[in-house]
């Protein structure tokens, strides 16, 4: 008797508990083949592998308290995802965080109301995430757009606060404040001048078929380096058509001894990006044309990639894909930055295969 009085309580404070906070857990799980010129055959994903958590409580005049809490790893192994953030590298190099990188992903708690959603923490960094739904590749896999290849993409940024409107006649402001790293503390060898607050912009525009962005973005504690990017896209029936722009100034960061972006500093980019997509059936045709140029080093350049995919669903959670993609530098220099596999290559061709499930 005791032990089913137990079992009860429990029971009632679990549904206690769910009747007050509302928890998802969610993720996704991808793998597939991948073979570019210039690097072995090798497992790699196209969506990120990522499991994640995410809630919300109630709490009084309609506000509510919110967190999220999303871990990225690689599914052929299962070790912790380790990408390329000019936010987190830099993190590293001033000795504000381990060397190891223990957190991929978003995590935060904030509060959300009728004035918009506040969060703080670890965050999306939004000149990534709202440029990247204008690549019908979402700025991942073989075809991604050169956008992504950007040496100040972001995809979170840490010691942040993020403010987001309410969307008023279409229109959604977005906000961001980084905060710099403790200069009082700074290694030995490290000029104070690299250091300096973030600070983010976010204007986006949706109604029926037509959708517009425009984002800026300060990195912190990088000589005040900054990414922008624009663009927009239409939906016409089955078709969907896309255009953007992005361009970023790299200042010197030399004045970081430990840092270490495999390029010298400065550097500016320029990418551009037209997609397309056509849905026919249970299955999605993707194509996208991109060219991308970098100036202001030894060895400036340009390049153009062209990529062919297509998606078919097994059901709305499960997908397989296929796609092909060439990328043409002028030189190897610019194609160990703009090539999915980083060869010093003038050219590349990739393939790549594989199966995605969302859940």
């Amino acid at each position: 008797m005791y032990k089913k009085l137990i079992a009860l309580s429990a029971l009632g404070l679990a549904m206690s508990a769910q009747a007050q906070t509302n928890v998802i857990i969610y993720g996704t799980v991808d793998t597939g083949f991948v073979k570019e010129t210039g690097s072995s055959t090798r497992m790699d994903e196209s969506a990120a592998n990522l499991i994640g958590v995410r809630g919300s409580e109630e709490l009084a005049n309609g506000i509510k308290a919110t967190f999220q809490l999303e871990r990225q790893f690689q599914l052929p192994d299962g070790t912790n995802k380790e990408t390329y953030s000019l936010d987190d590298s830099i993190s590293r190099a001033l000795g504000n965080r381990g060397q190891t990188i223990d957190w991929t992903g978003a995590a935060n708690v904030g509060l959300e109301g009728p004035w918009g959603w506040v969060r703080l923490g670890r965050v999306n960094e939004m000149s990534s995430e709202f440029f990247t739904e204008l690549d019908p590749f979402l700025q991942a896999a073989t075809g991604s757009a050169l956008a992504k290849y950007n040496l100040l993409r972001s995809e979170q940024l840490s010691n942040t606060v993020r403010y987001d409107s309410p969307e008023f006649a279409g229109f959604v402001v977005g906000l961001t404040y980084t905060l710099s790293a403790d200069d009082h503390k700074k290694p030995v060898g490290v000029n104070s001048d690299i250091y300096n607050a973030g600070f983010g912009g976010s204007l986006r525009y949706s109604n029926g078929p037509v959708s517009l962005m425009t984002n800026y973005n300060r990195q912190a504690d990088s000589n005040k380096s900054f990414v922008w990017n624009i663009g927009g896209a239409y939906t016409l029936g089955d078709w969907r058509f896309s255009a953007g722009y992005q361009g970023s100034q790299l200042k010197n960061l030399s004045l970081i001894p430990d840092l270490d972006l495999g390029v010298d500093t400065p550097i500016n980019q320029k990418e551009w990006l037209l997609g397309v997509q056509y849905h026919i059936g249970q299955g999605t045709i993707n194509a996208s044309y991109n060219r991308a140029s970098v100036d202001k080093t030894a060895h400036d350049g340009d390049v153009n990639k062209y990529a062919l995919g297509y998606t078919y669903d097994l059901s709305k959670r499960t997908q397989l894909y296929g796609m092909v993609s060439y990328t043409d530098s002028d030189n190897s220099f610019v194609g160990s930055i703009y090539n999915n596999n980083g060869a010093e290559r003038e050219s590349v061709t990739g393939v790549q295969v594989g199966i995605t499930h969302s859940f």
